[in-house]
């Protein structure tokens, strides 16, 4: 039933998608304006380039792979099947009234109602899956260029300025927010929550692929030790320090988390068996010769690896479990070392 829902939201964004880009494409025709004709040109075009995404985005709510990202998927469908009747109310009232002023405000609805968390959400979740469609950054330039051009002729009637700054606004609002969910704001790094949603949906691609996997949990080495020699400001540098190290030493495509506290995490999507040991290694090597606040720092690591099995949602939970029995184990040989599962 929820995987249901998670297709009918990929469906309402794609349909709202296409009702944008033909308004656009309907403002166009009726414009004289030549600055307007060719900004409702490019709204209309840009519009069409997203669909790129949502082709990509429905084929993976169809093969079940989304389901962890809203909290309510009920609520969210309910919302988005609004926004569509809203639209098409809205474009049906321009039609008998059309102005530049109606249709800028036309166009701001458009936008406004594209900025429902749902969007962000799923730019911000795929992007990572999708890697040739940077679609966050993407919808970013979107609407800073739609903002720019909205301010410039809203100018003429100050309430129209003001839903330009309103926009803007919300935009900035609602990445904020995206990224206090999934973002940890001292390390910068997925929170636990924001690695559980990507990596589950990673996990079944892997599974479908066939694809072997490699998961690292790491703690820092008396991390308690350096709060209390040191203070918790430098214990903070020490976690941001950290953090940075691990994310330099691994690819774009691998996700980083802190699990919590001092505790990291990183899953290695198709990665080979014998390539693990070798990037562990520099995990542990690159923090070790940082040194981040100018305190010498060491870190343990657990390791598992391997094929992901028939129930990606309980796996990812169990393949956690092994490599914190390892990471338990590095730390009772004596820290800053490497524990393989066998």
């Amino acid at each position: 039933m929820q995987n249901d829902t998670i297709q009918d939201i990929v469906d309402l964004c794609i349909t709202i998608n296409q009702r944008a880009m033909n308004i656009y494409r309907m403002l166009l025709t009726a414009e004289t304006n030549d600055e307007l004709k060719q900004f409702w040109t490019e709204m209309a075009s840009e519009e069409k380039s997203h669909q790129e995404f949502w082709k990509v985005a429905k084929e993976l709510a169809q093969a079940k792979k989304l389901h962890h990202v809203f909290d309510d998927p009920l609520v969210i469908k309910e919302e988005l099947t609004q926004i569509l009747d809203k639209v098409k109310t809205l474009s049906r009232l321009w039609k008998t009234t059309q102005s530049m002023e109606n249709a800028l405000i036309l166009a701001y609805r458009l936008e406004y109602d594209m900025l429902h968390p749902a969007f962000e959400l799923l730019y911000h979740t795929l992007k990572p899956l999708i890697e040739k469609f940077d679609s966050e950054n993407m919808y970013d330039q979107h609407i800073n260029r739609f903002i720019q051009m909205f301010v410039k002729f809203g100018n003429m009637t100050p309430a129209l300025e003001l839903l330009g700054e309103t926009l803007e606004n919300l935009w900035k609002r609602n990445k904020t927010l995206t990224r206090l969910v999934m973002t940890d704001s001292l390390t910068g790094l997925l929170t636990r929550r924001g690695f559980f949603v990507l990596a589950k949906e990673i996990a079944y691609l892997a599974q479908r692929k066939r694809e072997n996997m490699g998961l690292l949990m790491i703690d820092i080495d008396k991390f308690k030790t350096i709060n209390d020699t040191h203070g918790h400001p430098k214990g903070d540098e020490v976690l941001k320090g950290v953090a940075h190290s691990l994310k330099s030493r691994v690819r774009k495509s691998d996700i980083v988390g802190r699990f919590g506290g001092e505790e990291f995490i990183i899953l290695f999507p198709t990665i080979q068996p014998t390539a693990l040991s070798r990037i562990a290694e520099s995990v542990r090597e690159g923090v070790e010769s940082l040194r981040p606040a100018d305190i010498p720092v060491t870190i343990s690591i657990g390791v598992y690896q391997g094929l992901m099995g028939d129930d990606p949602d309980e796996e990812i939970f169990s393949w956690i479990a092994k490599a914190d029995e390892c990471l338990y184990q590095a730390k009772t040989n004596g820290r800053n070392c490497i524990v393989f599962s066998t």
